[in-house]
């Protein structure tokens, strides 16, 4: 079963790796082919992308090839040392870059919101500390 592309962090992380032309001598979207993408240097890959990266892509190569497959990618082998990956839902286009950092942007915005949730939470546990120990202090 092929997923349908989603905003999840794995296409994101993806799609910025691709997209950054700082390592098209390592990974970069095909000339060719606005669908797919090519690993041009598997060992660089491996040590400068994925062992720096977050864990959601994988640590090593065959758990990056498991986890395209797992989202619906198709190999395309290329030659020696180098793999193609296709994914009809994951394009290199404008408003694909568009809709990756918008949800990039909410995915902030979630968690910026999640952090002065609890920052309200522990402020007012603080408050409720230094309240019991006032009550503490008048028994005595």
């Amino acid at each position: 079963m092929i997923r349908k592309l989603s905003t999840s962090s794995f296409y994101i992380q993806l799609y910025q790796i691709v997209d950054d032309n700082s390592s098209d001598q390592i990974i970069s979207w095909n000339k060719s082919n606005n669908n797919s993408f090519v690993v041009w240097d598997l060992k660089r890959l491996r040590s400068d992308i994925l062992l720096k990266s977050s864990s959601v892509l994988g640590r090593n190569l065959p758990e990056f090839i498991a986890k395209l497959r797992s989202h619906g990618f198709k190999t395309v082998v290329k030659g020696p040392g180098e793999l193609e990956f296709t994914h009809d839902d994951f394009a290199r286009s404008p408003l694909m870059k568009k809709m990756m950092a918008k949800a990039l942007s909410e995915r902030i915005e979630s968690f910026d919101a999640q952090i002065k949730t609890l920052k309200c939470r522990l402020k007012a546990k603080k408050a409720s500390l230094r309240v019991e120990n006032l009550f503490q202090n008048l028994r005595i």
